[in-house]
C-alpha cells in the first residue's frame, strides 16, 4: 500500500514537468550553426570575393534591412495579409472538396472510372497557362486567387484521400462484416481512421503548393500580395527587396507545414514517428 502511495506521490510531483520548453536538441543546434555559417560566408566571403553587384546579389544584411523597411515603413505587411488570406480560403476550398470527390471514387469503381480521368485530365492542364483565364471570369481580385490556390491544392489531397481510404487492412474489414456495421460506422471507425496518415500527408503537400499557387495567381494579374511585391521590386531593380519576399513566402510555407504536421500528430496519434 505505501509503495502505491509512493507511487502515486512521485507522479504527482513529476507531472508539472510536462510542460517545461524541451532543450533544444543536437540536430536542432546544428542546422542552426549551418544556416549561420551559410549566411556568414555569404556576407563577409563570397560577395568580397567574387565582386558581385549587390543589383545581382546582395548581402544578407541587405535583405534583412530591405525585409524591415518592407515590414514597418512599405507596404509589404498587407501584401503579406493578402496574400495569407488567399493561401488559407484557396486550401481549405481546395482541400475540402479533394476530401469529399474522393470518398466517392475510393469506395465505387464506377465512380472511380467516371471521375478519375476528368479529375486527372485538370491537373495535368499547367495552371500557369490557365490562371489569365480565371483573371478573365472572375477579375484582379481575390476571386480568380483563390480559385487558383484551390485547384493547385486539390489534387494532392485527393490522390492521398483516395489511397488512404483504400489502405483498410482486410482483416479489420471483415470484422465489420461479422458486426454487420453500417456504412457510416465502416466509415467513421473504419476508413477515416485508417486514411487520416495519407490524408496529412496530402495536406502538407497540398499547403506548400497553396503558397506556390497563390504567388502564380498574383503574378499573373494582381496589385496587391506578396508576388506583387515581388514585381514591383524587381522593375525597380530592388534585389533585396526580391530576396526579402522570398524569405517571407519560405518562412509561410515552412510554418504552415510544420503547423499541419504538428496537428497531424496531435490527432493522428497512431502514425509511426520516425527516429534519428
Amino acid at each position: 500500500m505505501s509503495e502505491v502511495i509512493s507511487a502515486s506521490v512521485h507522479r504527482k510531483v513529476k507531472s508539472p514537468s510536462r510542460f517545461r520548453f524541451p532543450a533544444p536538441d543536437i540536430v536542432t543546434l546544428a542546422s542552426v550553426v549551418v544556416l549561420v555559417t551559410f549566411l556568414s560566408a555569404w556576407e563577409w566571403v563570397l560577395i568580397p570575393l567574387l565582386n558581385i553587384s549587390p543589383a545581382l546579389l546582395p548581402k544578407p544584411s541587405a535583405i534583412a534591412i530591405a525585409l524591415w523597411s518592407g515590414l514597418f515603413v512599405g507596404d509589404l505587411g498587407a501584401d503579406i495579409l493578402i496574400t495569407l488570406q488567399e493561401v488559407f480560403l484557396g486550401y481549405v476550398l481546395g482541400s475540402a472538396i479533394g476530401f469529399a470527390l474522393a470518398i466517392p471514387v475510393a469506395g465505387s469503381r464506377v465512380a472511380e472510372r467516371i471521375l478519375y480521368p476528368y479529375i486527372v485530365a485538370l491537373q495535368a492542364i499547367p495552371k500557369v497557362a490557365i490562371a489569365p483565364l480565371f483573371v478573365i471570369w472572375f477579375g484582379f481580385g481575390m476571386t480568380s486567387k483563390v480559385v487558383i490556390v484551390a485547384l493547385i491544392t486539390f489534387f494532392p489531397v485527393f490522390v492521398n484521400a483516395v489511397i488512404g481510404l483504400r489502405a483498410t487492412p482486410a482483416e479489420q474489414d471483415e470484422l465489420f462484416d461479422v458486426y454487420n456495421a453500417s456504412a457510416w460506422r465502416r466509415f467513421r471507425y473504419l476508413r477515416l481512421p485508417n486514411s487520416a496518415p495519407y490524408i496529412f500527408g496530402g495536406l502538407n503537400v497540398g499547403v506548400t503548393l497553396s503558397v506556390i499557387g497563390a504567388i502564380v495567381a498574383e503574378f499573373v494579374g494582381a496589385q496587391e500580395g506578396i508576388g506583387s511585391a515581388i514585381i514591383r521590386a524587381g522593375f525597380a531593380l530592388d534585389t533585396a527587396g526580391v530576396f526579402a519576399a522570398i524569405a517571407v513566402l519560405t518562412f509561410i510555407a515552412a510554418t504552415a507545414s510544420a503547423a499541419i504536421q504538428a496537428i497531424g500528430r496531435k490527432l493522428v496519434f497512431w502514425m509511426e514517428n520516425p527516429k534519428g
